[in-house]
């Protein structure tokens, strides 16, 4: 329940970091829609660190012994590594993939999603958490990482908007799995997955110069103090 409410309120903090960054686009200052990406990045990662201990400790779902090798999965190998266990184990609940396709195809879908949308953002929270907001460092600290430094520089704030509403059907996916893994499993995934499907099809084109273009450029007032 508390995990719940942490949930809620990133999603609250969310909310205003968009409407700041708008803001921001409609003055032209680059640097600070550069910060609060990176704010909003870091808010991502955090909800999804939220939401991925909320699943965890789901009721009616994962065991106490099966909870702690979670846990303790995701502190030594990282939060995507966590995701991954944690898939693997919920899965078990339906069946052996090794003797079903569809379950097989089932979680390499799932997997997919959290590579591309939890491991590469967890790693780019990482340099911003540690104050590499403009230049991604390598693990001594002694040289520029160019990759990371080129994927920190291209953070997209509508990208990132994306990855909430994609984590989102992760989210009912995998709570399915864990709950209800013989009925609402099977009963909702095919469902949630087209309605991702349809929604990653629908803003495949969003981007923050999309954005740029759409913004009503309003003149800025400001009420003078009396």
């Amino acid at each position: 329940m508390l995990q719940s409410e942490n949930v809620r309120a990133l999603s609250k903090a969310k909310s205003g970091i968009i409407k700041d960054i708008n803001f921001q686009i409609r003055k032209s200052d680059n640097f600070q829609i550069s910060i609060k990406t990176k704010i909003l990045a870091l808010l991502y990662s955090g909800w999804s660190e939220a939401q991925f201990s909320q699943i965890t400790h789901t009721p009616d779902g994962f065991i106490y012994t099966e909870i702690i090798k979670i846990k303790k999965h995701k502190k030594q190998y990282g939060i995507a590594k966590g995701w991954y266990y944690m898939l693997e184990l919920a899965l078990k609940k339906v069946g052996d993939k090794s003797q079903s396709k569809d379950l097989e195809s089932r979680l390499e879908t799932l997997f997919k999603i959290v590579n591309e949308h939890i491991e590469e953002s967890s790693i780019i929270r990482n340099k911003i958490a540690h104050g590499q907001w403009m230049f991604a460092l390598n693990r001594e600290n002694t040289a520029k990482n160019e990759h990371l430094t080129c994927l920190l520089d291209r953070l997209d704030p509508v990208e990132i908007e994306k990855k909430f509403e994609i984590h989102k059907y992760l989210g009912f996916i995998v709570r399915d799995l864990v709950q209800s893994p013989t009925v609402g499993f099977h009963k909702h995934y095919w469902t949630n997955i087209v309605n991702l499907e349809i929604y990653m099809n629908k803003t495949k084109d969003w981007s923050l110069e999309s954005k740029r273009k759409k913004v009503v450029v309003k003149p800025i007032t400001y009420k003078k103090q009396l």
